[in-house]
C-alpha cells in the first residue's frame, strides 16, 4: 500500500484526535490514565491545524472530500510558542502526537509522516524540529534515529503522567537540525 501525506481537512479532525487516541491506547504508554490536559490537545485538532500543520497519511488513492477516507496516521507540527509546543523555540517546529492506526504498523507510515513534516518545517524556515518521546517507547525512537534525529539531553518538565504525578515518565528529547543548505536535501526526501 503506498500512502500520501496530506494535510487534515476540517471535516477529519474528529476522527485525527480519535486516532491519536487509538494509536496511544495501543501503544506502551496505554495503561497510564490520561491527563484532563492531554485529552484536551489531543482533542484539539482545529487548533493544531491553526498553530502549524495538521497532517495525515492516507492511501495514495483516498480524495480529500471522501467523507469516510480511511486515516492511517497523523502528526501535528507546531510552530514555536503556539499552543501545544511546549519545546520548540524561537526558529523551531515541534513535532507532535505522531499516530498510527495500530493495523497499519510496520507500513513506513511514521516515517512518511515526519519527512513530510520536516519539508513542512523547512518550507517555513524553521532551523530545526524537536520532538519528545517516552523512554518506553522504542519503536518511536528507532524511527527518530533513523530518520537523522538527535537525542539532546534536556529535560521536559512533566510527562505521561503530569507533573507530580507517580506516573510520570520524564521523556526524551530529540532535534533534527535543518541548516539552510540542509533544508533543500530535506525538501527533496519529503
Amino acid at each position: 500500500m503506498s500512502v500520501r501525506v496530506r494535510a487534515a481537512a476540517p471535516h477529519e479532525f474528529d476522527r485525527v484526535a480519535d486516532l491519536v487516541e487509538l494509536g496511544f491506547r495501543n501503544g506502551p504508554y496505554g495503561h497510564f490514565p490520561v491527563s484532563a490536559a492531554r485529552t484536551a490537545l489531543v482533542r484539539d485538532s482545529a487548533g493544531r491545524a491553526a498553530a502549524g500543520a495538521l497532517l495525515v497519511a492516507v492511501d495514495e488513492h483516498g480524495a480529500v472530500d471522501e467523507p469516510d477516507v480511511p486515516l492511517l496516521g497523523t502528526a501535528s507540527l507546531l510552530r514555536a510558542g503556539a499552543s501545544g509546543s511546549r519545546l520548540a523555540q524561537a526558529g523551531e517546529a515541534e513535532l507532535r502526537l505522531i499516530a498510527v492506526d495500530p493495523g497499519a504498523r510496520g507500513r513506513g507510515i511514521g516515517e512518511a509522516l515526519v519527512l513530510t513534516a520536516l519539508a513542512v518545517a523547512a518550507q517555513w524556515g524553521a532551523e530545526a524540529v524537536v520532538l519528545d518521546t517516552g523512554s518506553l517507547n522504542l519503536p518511536a525512537q528507532r524511527l527518530y534515529e533513523r530518520v537523522g534525529f538527535q537525542r539532546r539531553h534536556d529535560r521536559v518538565p512533566g510527562g505521561l503522567g503530569g507533573p507530580g504525578s507517580p506516573d510520570e515518565i520524564p521523556p526524551l528529547v530529540y532535534s533534527f537540525p535543518l541548516p539552510a543548505r540542509g533544508r533543500e536535501d530535506v525538501l527533496k526526501k519529503g
